[in-house]
């Protein structure tokens, strides 16, 4: 989806009314020179790469928060200490094991 957006930028606009596509037969436009943002430009290329795996971590670590909060949300455990037990949530392993397998070279053992 990021890469896709070297294509198609975000902030392109195109008109799909009925005049404008009669238009477009009668009178073409000429075609626009390149952007300067460009898929063959290296710098725009990685940015857009990066932005992906920026976006990527942030849902890696997000997903398990989301879910702890609105399992604390559903309880009716008054306790601050309270930590709902996820082990039986169906979601509960696929969505932490991602966001603690970097921390296996922090653990003891």
């Amino acid at each position: 989806m990021e890469l896709s957006t070297l294509i198609n930028p975000p902030n392109t606009k195109q008109s799909s009314s009925i005049l404008s596509i009669i238009r477009s037969y009668v009178w073409p436009r000429t075609p626009s020179p390149p952007s300067t943002r460009s898929d063959a430009d290296p710098n725009y290329f990685s940015q857009t790469i990066q932005e992906a795996f920026t976006k990527l971590d942030t849902e890696i670590t997000g997903a398990p928060v989301r879910l702890l909060a609105s399992e604390l949300a559903k309880s009716d455990n008054k306790d601050k200490n309270f930590i709902p037990d996820l082990s039986k949530h169906p979601l509960g392993q696929a969505v932490i094991m991602p966001a603690i397998s970097g921390l296996s070279e922090f653990l003891p053992g």
